[in-house]
């Protein structure tokens, strides 16, 4: 990568972002929930430790995304019969 141009290395990293992108869609339906949602905590604890300001910059995001994540959670438990206080 020393020889590369600026604009070869985003490229490079565009084709290996397009490929990871790939790779999740096809993986990632058919991973257990248990195991996306450790995936996405780690992910989350990764990006506070690089980023201390992280956790305030994203703070609606992950609001927004916490509260999907209950709805898909709540069906989930109806359609396995679970009550699911609320």
């Amino acid at each position: 990568m020393p020889d590369m141009t600026i604009q070869e290395w985003a490229a490079e990293y565009r084709r290996i972002d397009e490929a990871e992108l790939a790779d999740l869609k096809q993986r990632l339906p058919l991973e257990p929930a248990e195991r996306s949602i450790r995936s996405y905590l780690s992910l989350c604890e990764f990006i506070v430790k690089l980023s201390p300001d992280a956790r305030e910059a994203f703070a609606e995001e992950r609001r927004l995304h916490y509260l999907k994540l209950e709805t898909r959670l709540r069906k989930v438990g109806e359609r396995w019969g679970h009550a699911v206080p609320g």
